[in-house]
This record gives C-alpha cells, sequence and structure tokens, in this order.
C-alpha cells in the first residue's frame, strides 16, 4: 500500500524531536511534532494518527495523561512511550495502562526505529484481519451472483442462444473480463480467508501431488475450455506423493495457472512440468506471453496488493493477492517459489515442496 504511516511526537525537549525526524526521516512515515501534551492532544483532535511517541515526564500535561486521553478518545491509535526513568515499575505502568512499547532515553538509531516499525507491523496485522474478515463475507455473498452472470455472458459468447453481431461480441466480451476480474478478487479473499497458515502442518497429510492437486485443477472446465483457446500440456516426469495441504496446494496451482492463462498469448499451450530437482518435487507452469520484467520480479512480485508495470498488462485486471497468497503457502510447505522470464516471450513460473 502506498499511504504513509502518520506518527506524532511528543516531547517538551527540541533536540529529542530533532533525533527522531532524523533518524526516521527515511522511512515511509509522515511525521508531526508537538512540545507538550497538550499541544500534542489537541494536534490529534485536528488530525487522524496512526502512531503517537509520547515522553513519559513533562510540564502539564504528562505521558500517561495522554495515554489515558487517547485510549479514551482515540483507542485506534498506537501509543509508545519515552522514558528517562527505565524502571520496569514505569514500563509495566505504561504497558498496563495501554502503551505498546516503551523506549526508554538515550536511545539509539536502532531501537527507535525497531520499536516503530513492531508497531507499524502489529498495526498491518491487525488491520489485515479485520478487513479480510470483511472481505470474506462480502465475497462469499457475491460469489453466485457473479458466477451466474459469467455463465449467462459466456453463454451467449459461445452462440448457444444465436450468433452475436461484432458490437455485441465486444460488451460480451467486456463483461467475461469484468466477471473474471471480480471471480479473481472474490477467490483470493476467500482463500485467504480459509488459512490458517500459522498451523498449516495440523492439516498436513500424505497426498498424490499429481492426482490430488495438479490434476483437478486442470479439469476445471474454465482452464481445461478456456476462450483464449490455450491447451495445457502436461509433463509428469514424476508422480510424487508429499505431505501438505491439498486444498492450500491446489490455491497455488489454479493461482499459478490463471495467471498463465490471463497473461499468455491465445493459442498457445500453458505447459505444466512436475519432475525432481535438488532433493525436491518441483513444479512449473509456463506460458509464452508478454513475460515479466527484472523490475517487476524485482520490486512487485510476491507482494501483498502489488499490480505489474509491464507493457501489455495494463488491461488486464486482479486482486494484487494471488502471488502473494502462493508464496506464504509453498513457504509454509517448506518449499520455495521462483519466475524465470523473457520479456515478450514466456514467464515459467516454478515451486519447490519437500520430500
Amino acid at each position: 500500500m502506498d499511504t504513509k504511516t502518520r506518527i506524532l511526537i511528543i516531547d517538551d525537549e527540541d533536540i529529542v524531536l530533532k533525533s527522531c525526524l532524523r533518524i526516521l526521516k527515511n522511512e515511509e512515515y509522515e511525521i508531526d511534532t508537538a512540545y507538550s501534551g497538550e499541544e500534542g492532544l489537541k494536534k490529534t483532535d485536528e488530525k487522524e494518527y496512526d502512531i503517537v511517541i509520547t515522553d513519559l515526564k513533562m510540564p502539564g500535561l504528562g505521558g500517561m495523561e495522554v495515554l489515558a486521553a487517547l485510549r479514551k478518545n482515540k483507542p485506534e491509535v498506537t501509543v509508545i512511550i519515552f522514558t528517562g526513568y527505565a524502571t520496569v515499575e514505569n514500563a509495566r505502568d505504561a504497558l498496563k495502562n495501554g502503551a505498546f512499547d516503551y523506549i526508554p532515553k538515550p536511545f539509539t538509531n536502532e531501537e527507535l526505529r525497531t520499536v516503530v516499525d513492531n508497531a507499524v507491523k502489529a498495526r498491518e496485522k491487525n488491520s489485515d484481519a479485520g478487513m479480510l474478515d470483511l472481505m470474506a463475507i462480502v465475497s462469499h455473498e457475491m460469489k453466485s451472483p457473479v458466477s451466474a452472470v459469467h455463465t449467462t455472458a459466456e453463454t451467449l459468447y459461445r452462440g448457444y442462444l444465436g450468433n452475436l453481431d461484432p458490437e455485441q461480441q465486444k460488451t460480451v466480451e467486456k463483461i467475461l473480463r469484468n466477471c473474471q476480474y471480480l471471480e479473481d478478487i472474490i477467490r483470493s479473499y476467500i482463500d485467504l480467508s480459509k488459512m490458517d497458515i500459522d498451523n498449516l502442518e495440523s492439516f498436513s497429510q500424505n497426498i498424490d501431488l499429481v492426482n490430488d492437486v495438479i490434476q483437478p485443477v486442470i479439469e476445471i472446465p474454465e482452464y481445461a475450455d478456456n476462450l483464449k483457446k490455450m491447451p495445457i500440456v502436461t509433463d509428469y516426469a514424476v508422480r510424487p506423493r508429499v505431505n501438505g495441504d491439498p486444498n492450500l496446494l491446489k490455491i497455488v496451482v489454479t493461482n499459478l495457472i490463471n495467471n498463465a492463462i490471463k497473461y499468455g498469448t491465445p493459442e498457445t499451450p500453458v505447459r505444466v512440468r512436475v519432475a525432481e530437482a535438488d532433493g525436491q518435487y518441483q513444479v512449473s507452469i509456463r506460458n509464452e506471453g508478454v513475460g515479466i520484467s527484472k523490475e517487476d520480479i524485482e520490486q512487485r512480485l510476491f507482494k501483498k496488493f502489488s499490480r505489474l508495470k509491464q507493457k501489455g498488462t495494463e488491461g488486464v485486471k486482479g486482486s494484487g493477492l494471488g502471488l502473494y497468497i502462493c508464496k506464504k503457502i509453498v513457504e509454509k510447505h517448506h518449499g520455495r517459489i521462483w519466475v524465470e522470464s523473457k520479456v515478450g516471450e514466456y514467464a515459467t513460473f516454478c515451486f519447490t515442496i519437500g520430500k
């Protein structure tokens, strides 16, 4: 996401404020300062902040009073305490009253960065969890009506109800593209809501990678008989049994095949191969198409909500979550995922699973 984290730093010492600005200036933060608790609370009334860092002892309103006011009126704000009285008792009081963490004075650059970074990550985790819960509910409600529109549009496109003139065909193609976009988003949020990443091992079982995971996805009509007429060609050098969650691994294969078709050249094959390499089993899914630039691979691929900037992908929509989900699942199966690509020619996504 491009939104900067908004931070307010409250301290009556000018040198402390300047030090904080210097230490954090190159980070993705939007920082304001205040010289007193009163000024700081006034600023929180005028502007929304994500994190407030306040000194514990100041003339007038001290850090504990600022913390209490924010807990009452702005409970969503993360509060960090500066303290020159770095005793266990002071730290416990601040944490007990709702502070996220405390930073003893004098502090090092690394100490400040680490506490702020931890606060940002904690906020993102909590925010993501709430957002995904809501989106999963909405996605489940949208799944059936969107699927119905998609099926109806595809029936029209294939001419089952009569031939379409060129303008009608363009309109139906547009409906199909937007349905596919919505279905990608719905699938991504539903997939995320089902993932118990931290406890994945408890769902692990001994499975046939080809018959239990890959073939069921390939045989889905949406892919087996896709509108771009891209045949799926398989090459199973091995048919291994592995330990893993078949439903989560299907999510990986589904995302990769979906992308191969989405970004591929019509009437060219999507090649799916399973082989043994470096003591692990490797699945590769290759298409011929726009490929992926080095910049996209290094800066955007596998990151949450990131979309490719590669020329030729401008009109292709997606949630920006698919490859992020794939990476998380593969890593929990003790494997890795990567891409090999040449712009304008091909892209091959590979992932491994331990034996």
